[in-house]
């Protein structure tokens, strides 16, 4: 998958009514149909952690801050094109 599409998969499922935290739920208990994850195992299918965290650091009050716009289509882009360098950087620690 794609850090764009990564970025759009945790933006639609942050807004629905599962949320985050359910589907990792969800997912959580679809690996572990086996037994007990063992901790790297729950590293690898955790995006909790970072969903939340980009969300909150790449806001529009971030884009609003860095280029001076309003709300709109490019308003949109600019969020999109910045979670997506942030998805690159984070991923690549």
């Amino acid at each position: 998958m794609t850090d764009s599409k990564k970025v759009e998969f945790i933006e639609r499922v942050s807004k629905s009514a599962l949320g985050l935290e359910g589907l990792q739920i969800v997912v959580y208990c679809d690996r572990n149909r086996r037994g007990n994850l063992s901790e790297e195992e729950k590293k690898q299918c955790s995006f909790l952690e970072i969903g939340n965290k980009m969300l909150s650091e790449i806001n529009g009050e971030y884009i609003k801050q860095k280029y001076n716009i309003e709300n709109g289509i490019e308003f949109g882009n600019k969020l999109h094109e910045e979670r997506v360098k942030w998805m690159k950087k984070e991923l690549n620690r």
